[in-house]
This record gives C-alpha cells, structure tokens and sequence, in this order.
C-alpha cells in the first residue's frame, strides 16, 4: 500500500528544497574559505620571503617597496579569511535551521500519514466486522 498524499507533502518539497539550497550556499561558503586561506598562505609566504641583500640604495628601496606591498597583502588575505570565516558561519546557520525545519514537517508529515493509515484500517475492520455480522446472521437464519 503507497503512503497516502497529505496537504503537507507541498510543504515538505518545499523544506527540502530550502535545505538543499543551503546545503549548496553552505558548500560554496566552505569552498570561499577554503581559497581565502590558501591565498593568504601565499601572501604569508610572499612576505616572509627576503629579498634584500647588499646592493645598490636604489634596489633596496625598491625591493622594501615591494616589501610592505607584500605585508599590505598579507592583511587584506587577513580580512578575507575573517570575512570568508563569517560567511561560513552564518551559512551553517542558516543551513542548520534549514535543515531543522525541514525535518519538523518531515516528522509532522509522518505522523499526518500515520493517522490516515490508522483510519484506513479502522473504516476496513469496520466494513469487515459488518460484512462478518451479516454472514452470520444469513448463515444463522438459513439454519432456522
């Protein structure tokens, strides 16, 4: 016997739907964090790297020049990773009551079928029980 349809089934497409688009922003977030933190791993590694030596005034400055450009990068990688890091975190937010709410109707709708399937059975063993009743009082007026 199929699961009888309830008004909910609408509703529970929908929580799903709902869940598995946060699930998807929730990936995304991840994979933003993910290349925020390998770009500054890079900047990080730009900017210990020394490339000053012994030389002329001229390339000095411009190797420190490039330097601190290095370190500039180094914080704005800072501020993506903190800003990816939030991101992220609202987007497990979201995906949790997503998914949380999802699984109310889910759990609602469950309960909603159980019910009409009880009824089911308790209109079946009626009918049976009259169809029973029946038979016996024919059978019991055909021997009288």
């Amino acid at each position: 016997m199929a699961a009888p349809k309830t008004r909910l089934d609408k509703l529970v497409k929908l929580r799903d739907r709902s869940e598995e688009t946060a699930l998807a922003h929730l990936a995304r977030a991840q994979a933003s964090l993910s290349r925020a933190r390998e770009n500054l791993e890079g900047a990080l590694t730009r900017a210990r790297s020394d490339e000053r030596s012994a030389g002329q005034a001229a390339l000095w400055m411009l190797v420190e020049a490039a330097h601190t450009r290095d370190l500039h990068g180094v914080r704005i990688a800072e501020q993506a990773v903190a800003s990816a890091a939030d991101g992220e975190a609202r987007a497990r937010a979201s995906y949790g009551d997503a998914r949380q709410q999802a699984e109310v109707v889910r759990r609602i709708a469950d309960r909603k079928r159980a019910e009409l399937v009880k009824e089911e059975e308790r209109r079946e063993r009626k009918v049976l029980d009259e169809l029973a009743t029946i038979r016996f009082g024919t059978a019991r007026a055909g021997r009288s």
